[in-house]
């Protein structure tokens, strides 16, 4: 015999269509805070700071900006717009000046036994292609005829230069939205996206002989925007602080069939149909952010007896926010994620017991800081689920599972089985090793019905 029941429960909802970019290509950038014209710039700084854009329009909201604290103050030539010429060997730069004044006020300002470093970009032959030269001067010989200036240098790295290092990713807003599936994010900064479908009909998990799960079908998509910001000390080998702003969306449809020949006790299953990587946020010797996608397909299901039940589900998540605060889990937050799940059931062969499908959706950081001195990793993740709890009449066993609990109530069901339907949906956030902390869970009743045999 034949039971189907068709469920939905939904919330605020605008669809949305994927549009992916993920090929992070950083290149310097003069910071928006400096004016070349001014010769204060040829002034040695403590403060100092490196910009590198996402795009080729260096829009500021797609940029990431390194702040240094430096032990020694540091000249920053791309600052000086009179700097026309720059040079460099294995030990030294040579820079030449366009005009008088920027040439006397470098002589007056900059130490004349060295002490102090030069950053280079992209004049001459001092930096590999997408990076600045970093370089300790320990002497000076000028030219008064060339107008120019021989630095006696030792190429180093941030590590050397910096006593703290403060990176701030893109501070980027909104999303756009069709109403087709598919998810996309259409704004500059540091946007990833991925989409796949499951084979059709494939058994995604089993335990022999009893019981088999197989994916009629599945078509699952995701989008982010990610912001944050970053201080770590160097002395310390600490950071001062972490956090990210995550901006996402994500739909999922799902159409699984579980079999059960033979009382089965309750289990938690999960597949992963694997993880997507974006391109590393990279910047040679500072830091690197590695951002990554990660779908897992699963069921808690257990029952006294065999069933043949499937469910479909299709759910969205058009706007879901997050702060993630990596030192202080108290701080981490979330607004928005009002979900969709349109559902379906049909149930041939019923015992008490429940199948309950479950989709999770990860997307994870890992932040490693000058070269591996320092690593972390956090994310967050969202698990909506259809929960089916399935009771056949007379019956008194309760079926436990991994998470949540139905008691039968069939005093109302004396011919049948009673299906008791829920949606379960729960966000959580994490720093790996660290903590983990659920920051939103919300359960809707769908269904309490009987159906006669």
């Amino acid at each position: 015999m034949k039971f189907t029941r068709f469920l939905s429960c939904s919330s605020l909802f605008a669809s949305t269509a994927i549009s992916a970019w993920n090929d992070f290509d950083l290149h310097p950038v003069l910071a928006p805070g400096y004016d070349t014209a001014k010769l204060a710039n040829i002034v040695p700084s403590t403060n100092v700071t490196l910009d590198y854009s996402l795009d080729i329009l260096a829009d500021p909201r797609s940029s990431v900006s390194i702040g240094l604290q430096t032990y020694e103050p540091v000249v920053l030539l791309e600052a000086i717009g009179p700097v026309h010429q720059v040079a460099c060997t294995y030990n030294t730069v040579t820079i030449g000046f366009s005009t008088l004044a920027a040439f006397e006020r470098a002589i007056s300002e900059w130490p004349h036994d060295g002490e102090f470093w030069l950053i280079t970009n992209h004049l001459g032959n001092c930096d590999a292609a997408g990076e600045r030269g970093i370089y300790l001067v320990v002497g000076l010989n000028w030219d008064n005829d060339t107008t120019s200036v021989m630095a006696k240098t030792a190429k180093m790295g941030f590590g050397n230069i910096a006593s703290s290092i403060t990176v701030t990713f893109s501070d980027v807003q909104g999303s756009v939205s069709n109403n087709s599936g598919n998810i996309t994010f259409d704004e500059p900064g540091i946007n990833v996206a991925s989409n796949f479908s499951l084979p059709t009909d494939d058994q995604i998990f089993s335990e022999p002989p009893y019981f088999t799960a197989i994916a009629n079908n599945g078509y699952l998509s995701d989008a982010a925007i990610i912001r944050g910001q970053f201080s770590y000390d160097v002395p310390t080998q600490r950071l001062q602080s972490l956090w990210f702003d995550i901006d996402t969306a994500f739909y999922g449809d799902l159409a699984l069939t579980f079999n059960v020949s033979a009382p089965f006790s309750s289990s938690h299953y999960a597949f992963s149909p694997g993880t997507f990587f974006a391109s590393t946020v990279n910047v040679p010797g500072a830091f690197s952010l590695q951002p990554a996608l990660r779908w897992s397909v699963g069921a808690d299901v257990g029952t006294d007896g065999a069933i043949h039940h499937s469910s479909n589900i299709t759910m969205s998540i058009p706007d879901g926010h997050a702060h993630i605060d990596f030192m202080n889990s108290s701080n981490s937050r979330i607004v928005g994620w009002g979900p969709r799940l349109t559902s379906a059931v049909q149930t041939d062969e019923a015992a008490t017991g429940h199948a309950s499908p479950f989709i999770d959706f990860t997307i994870e950081l890992a932040l490693n800081v000058l070269d591996g001195v320092f690593n972390t990793t956090g994310g967050i993740t969202a698990t909506p689920q259809f929960i089916n709890d399935l009771n056949v009449a007379q019956s008194q066993t309760r079926i436990r599972k991994a998470n949540q609990m139905f008691w039968p109530r069939n005093v109302t069901c004396t011919n049948g089985f009673e299906l008791r339907s829920a949606f379960n949906f729960s966000v959580a956030a994490y720093v790996t090793d660290e903590w983990q902390k659920t920051l939103y869970n919300t359960e809707i009743p769908i269904a309490d019905e009987c159906y006669p045999f």
